[in-house]
């Protein structure tokens, strides 16, 4: 799975764009207990959910693959836009002291 997020108002434009690019809505977007929506778009065998996160007013998109993750190319499609969070954050080393120790 890879997550990104992006602006709340530029969700319909990703949405957009999947569809231009094939992804496929089967159903309407749901509404979920949070008040946001949520749309499920699929292509072939990745899976998309676009998510409105109202609280902190971000989209949230969740990519679902059995092969090489596809999100690559939406990376090119919106560079400025999406914030990827699938990465770990890097590790820092910490020593931390104890008293007396220098």
């Amino acid at each position: 799975m890879e997550c990104y997020t992006c602006l709340l108002e530029l969700l319909p434009v990703v949405e957009s764009a999947l569809a231009a690019r094939g992804f496929v809505n089967h159903q309407a977007p749901q509404r979920e207990a949070t008040g946001g929506f949520l749309t499920v778009m699929t292509h072939g065998d990745t899976t998309i959910l676009l998510r409105e996160d109202l609280k902190r007013d971000m989209g949230n998109i969740e990519v679902y693959s059995e092969t090489a993750p596809s999100l690559t190319d939406l990376q090119e499609l919106f560079p400025p836009i999406l914030s990827n969070h699938s990465a770990p954050p890097p590790l820092r080393h910490r020593r931390w002291r104890v008293r007396g120790d220098r």
